[in-house]
């Protein structure tokens, strides 16, 4: 798409017309023109922070880092034939881990595709990260679904991460210097980013909750114990204390708050169930019946202090 019909078709999404556009894309245009004041005519740079602010927003998620590196560099193992580049972004939309192919260093930083960059669409214009935030869901910016006319060449996917009470934590973004034109092209990489942003909520929580009870849970025993889709962790008296953002689809499709509430409100378990959900028994029985009347499988993990062996 050339620039012109770029700006001709913002122009006409402006005016309440249906161009065919993401209904994601067509809010956010409306965003960065009646909120943002932004120029669709200009080719603004990519935005970045001074080494200052970047090491201060670093310091402020050295441990999300760490505890989303390893799966992070996995997944960079996987796609990086393909030419993509990982972008690890804290809340405020600022790149504070990334991976990428040193060859590609120059044109990537150029790009913003790079540690430091800023993506918050009031900077950036509709984009993967920003447009993330503001939704709080997965999404794909793919090429002209970008605002700024420097942009328009990236294919950006993002994927929100959640602390364990359920707030906005960083996004992780997975994005194309270039990229094949159907938008349906980035399916595949939708899938990896939601999948490795889950993974990161699930370490993140079992980093954080070592002295309680993890309950985790799926909809396939067989996928239970390496890939669960969602967990809540628990007190000694069932309240749950913690939890991934899984866990609200899994447990509270209706968009009730689960922390603070007794687990036994939500389905037919209590504390001293949670014994028989460990890994000595088949995961294909240990089935949990929803109060809505729903069955997942529940996989239980003991609190850490529980597991370690007593002194004498």
């Amino acid at each position: 798409m050339g620039e012109i019909d770029h700006i001709t078709e913002i122009d006409r999404v402006l005016r309440g017309q249906s161009t065919g556009r993401d209904g994601v894309v067509a809010a956010s245009w409306r965003r960065c023109v009646e909120n943002y004041g932004m120029d669709p005519t200009r080719a603004d740079p990519a935005h970045i922070v001074t080494e200052t602010q970047l090491r201060e927003h670093r310091e402020q998620s050295e441990r999300l880092i760490a505890t989303a590196r390893s799966g992070l560099q996995s997944l960079f193992k996987q796609v990086a034939g393909q030419n993509y580049v990982l972008l690890l972004a804290d809340a405020q939309g600022v790149c504070v881990d990334f991976f990428g192919d040193p060859r590609f260093e120059d044109e990537l930083r150029a790009a913003g595709l790079y540690l430091g960059s800023d993506w918050t669409e009031e900077l950036a214009g509709t984009c993967g990260v920003g447009s993330c935030i503001v939704t709080g869901e997965a999404v794909t910016i793919h090429q002209s679904d970008h605002f700024g006319l420097a942009h328009t060449p990236l294919s950006c996917t993002a994927a929100p991460i959640h602390d364990t009470k359920g707030e906005l934590s960083a996004v992780l973004d997975i994005s194309l210097l270039r990229s094949p034109s159907p938008k349906s092209s980035q399916n595949l990489a939708m899938g990896l980013v939601t999948a490795s942003a889950r993974r990161v909520e699930m370490a993140n929580l079992m980093a954080m909750t070592r002295r309680d009870w993890v309950l985790r849970v799926s909809t396939s025993p067989e996928f239970l114990e390496v890939d669960p889709e969602a967990a809540v962790a628990l007190d000694g008296s069932g309240v749950i204390l913690g939890m991934t953002s899984g866990a609200r689809t899994a447990l509270a499709p209706d968009g009730e708050t689960l922390i603070g509430r007794r687990i036994d409100e939500l389905m037919e378990l209590s504390v001293d169930d949670l014994p028989d959900l460990m890994r000595g028994r088949p995961t294909e029985e240990r089935v949990l019946r929803l109060k809505d009347g729903r069955g997942l499988f529940g996989h239980a993990i003991a609190p850490h202090s529980a597991r370690l062996p007593r002194r004498r």
